[in-house]
C-alpha cells in the first residue's frame, strides 16, 4: 500500500514544553485553591431590611431603624452622636486559581491557535444552557463550557476503575480576537459525576452539534457532526494542562472532546531526574490504561463507534495503541478515525513485515480497527530521537567506533513512529495508515523555545478530521511524495 505524505507546511503550529520528553515546565497553581469566584460584597451578608451600613455610636453598637412590629423594642433614642462611617469599598474578586498553569499553556501557543471556521459555533456550544455575557465597556464577551472527560489521578495504584468528571471554563474573548491567545481562560475546579450525568452531558453535546451546524451557513457547517473525540495526553502532564489541550482541540477542529486524562506526574511535581522520569511515566500509563479499558469500550458503545474519533499526542499514542489491539482483539466495530500527532509508539509495537515487506491482512492494526488512521511525524522531533536513546543498552566495548555502531543500530531498533524515518512510514502504511509528515516552519526551526519540535499541531489535526472541507483547511499541504522519498 502506498504512502500519502500529506506536507502541514506552514501550519499553525503549537510547541508544548509542558509535554515534551525531554525539558519541560509545567506551570503552578495560583494561590488560593478554596477561593470562590462567587461576588464578596459586603452587602450581600447584612441582613435583610438592614441600612448597607449601619452607623456605629461610641458605645460600639449599630444604630439600627425602628422596629415597628415589635413594641417591645425602641431603638429610636441616640445616646451618643454617631461616629464617622467609612466609605464602602470594593472587595476584590479572588484571584484565578489556574491562571499561572493555564497562561503557561498559552503562551506556548503559536499560530495554529488561530481561530477556523468552527470556532465561533466551538465557544457556543453550551450557551443555551450558559447564555454568554456581553461586556460592552471591554468590548468581550465571555462564554462558559462544561467540558467532560474520565480519569483515574485520585485512585491508588491497586486500585480498579476511573472517576467521570465535569468542569466548567470561561472563556473571555475579545471583539477583535482572531486566536486562542488573545482569550483568558478561567478554570473552575473539577467535579466528580456519576457515569449517567456524563452520558448525558455527552449526548447533550451531541445533539447541539447537530443543531448548531444544520443551522450554520456552508462556510460555517461542521463535516460529521454528531462525531465525538477522545484525546489523550501524553507523559509529564498535569490534569489542567490535559484539560486545557483537550479544550484548545475542542475550539479549533469543533467537535467536543472527552479528555482521556490518565494519572501524570507533571515537571513541578517530580522528585527525580529526566531519565527516571520517563520510565516511571511510561510504567505508569500501562498502569491506567488497565483501568481505562472498560469505560472506554462502554462509553463508545454509547456514541457509537462510527462517530468515534481518536487523537492521541506523544506517549498518548501508546497508550490509545494499546486500546486499538484490544480493540481488535475482541472484534470491536470499526472507528471513524484515529489521529496520532508525534506518536511516542516504538516501531517494535507495530506488526513486522514478512520478507517480502508485506503485513499479514489480518495483522494490519490501523485497517482493522479505524476507517482512516493518519499518523504525523517529523524527522526534526527530537525529542522522540531522545526517547529512542533513552532505550539504548551501553556498549560492552571500548572502541569507539564499535561504540558508534552499536549506538546506531539501537537506536534504529528503539525507533518511535512519530519521527518521519522510511521505516515508520512503512511501517505505518503497511498497517493501513497514512502518514502525514510534519514541515516545520522556517521561523521555527532555530527557535529556543520550540528547540525539540515535539508539539500537537491543532490545526493539521483540524484539517484531517474535518476531511475535504477546504475552507476548514487553514494549514497548506505539499504535493504527495513516494514513501523513499526524506
Amino acid at each position: 500500500m502506498g504512502i500519502e505524505q500529506k506536507g502541514l507546511q506552514g501550519s499553525a503550529t503549537t510547541y508544548h514544553p509542558t509535554l515534551n520528553l525531554l525539558d519541560i515546565q509545567q506551570g503552578t497553581k495560583a494561590p488560593g485553591s478554596n477561593e470562590s469566584s462567587q461576588d464578596l460584597s459586603l452587602l450581600a451578608v447584612l441582613p435583610a431590611g438592614a441600612p448597607a451600613f449601619p452607623q456605629l455610636n461610641f458605645a460600639g453598637l449599630p444604630n439600627f431603624p425602628r422596629e415597628t412590629n415589635n413594641p417591645n423594642l425602641d431603638f429610636t433614642p441616640i445616646i451618643y452622636p454617631s461616629a464617622p462611617v467609612a466609605e464602602a469599598t470594593e472587595v476584590a474578586k479572588p484571584k484565578n486559581k489556574y491562571e499561572a498553569t493555564i497562561k503557561e499553556q498559552i503562551g506556548y501557543l503559536d499560530d495554529e491557535a488561530k481561530f477556523t471556521p468552527h470556532t465561533k459555533d466551538a465557544l457556543a456550544r453550551d450557551a443555551d444552557k450558559y447564555p454568554p455575557k456581553r461586556n460592552e465597556k471591554d468590548g468581550t464577551t465571555t462564554y462558559t463550557i462544561e467540558q467532560f472527560g474520565l480519569t483515574d489521578r485520585d485512585q491508588a495504584t491497586d486500585q480498579k476503575g476511573v472517576a467521570h468528571y465535569k468542569r466548567l471554563v470561561t472563556i473571555t474573548v475579545p471583539d477583535k480576537a482572531d486566536s486562542l491567545k488573545d482569550c483568558q481562560f478561567e478554570y473552575q475546579d473539577r467535579q466528580k459525576i456519576d457515569e449517567k450525568e456524563f452520558t448525558a452531558l455527552v449526548a447533550r453535546a451531541q445533539k447541539r452539534q447537530v443543531d448548531q451546524s444544520s443551522a450554520a451557513d456552508k462556510e460555517h457547517k461542521l463535516p460529521r457532526p454528531d462525531d465525538i473525540a477522545f484525546y489523550t495526553h501524553g507523559i509529564r502532564t498535569g490534569a489542567e494542562g490535559a484539560d486545557f489541550q483537550a479544550l484548545a482541540l475542542q475550539l479549533t477542529h469543533g467537535h467536543s472532546v472527552i479528555n482521556v486524562d490518565w494519572k501524570s506526574t507533571p515537571p513541578a511535581e517530580e522528585k527525580v531526574g529526566m531519565s527516571d522520569a520517563y520510565a516511571a511515566e511510561r510504567k505508569g500509563a500501562a498502569q491506567s490504561y488497565a483501568r481505562f479499558e472498560k469505560v472506554l469500550d462502554d462509553t463508545i458503545g454509547r456514541i457509537g463507534a462510527d462517530h468515534t474519533d481518536m487523537i492521541a499526542f506523544s506517549h498518548g499514542a501508546m497508550f490509545d495503541t494499546r486500546y486499538l489491539q484490544h480493540r481488535k482483539d475482541s472484534h470491536a466495530p470499526m472507528l471513524n478515525q484515529v489521529i496520532f500527532t508525534h506518536p511516542d509508539v516504538p516501531i517494535s509495537v507495530l506488526p513486522q513485515p514478512d520478507k517480502d515487506g508485506k503485513v499479514e491482512p489480518s495483522n494490519r492494526l490501523y485497517a482493522c480497527v479505524a476507517k482512516t488512521t493518519h499518523v504525523i511525524g517529523s524527522t526534526e522531533d527530537l525529542a522522540l530521537t531522545g526517547a529512542a536513546y533513552n532505550d539504548c543498552e551501553p556498549c560492552k566495548s571500548d572502541n569507539f567506533l564499535d561504540q558508534l555502531q552499536e549506538k546506531n543500530r539501537q537506536m534504529a531498533i528503539h525507533a518511535r513512529i512519530g519521527n518521519g524515518a522510511p521505516i515508520c512510514r512503512n511501517l505505518v502504511a503497511g498497517c493501513g495508515g497514512t502518514y502525514v509528515m510534519e514541515t516545520i516552519p522556517a521561523g521555527r526551526k532555530d527557535s529556543k523555545k520550540d528547540a525539540l519540535k515535539h508539539f500537537i499541531n491543532m490545526h493539521g489535526i483540524s484539517n484531517l478530521i474535518n476531511g475535504s472541507d477546504k475552507k476548514a483547511m487553514l494549514a497548506t499541504t505539499r504535493e504527495t511524495k513516494s514513501v523513499e522519498d526524506p
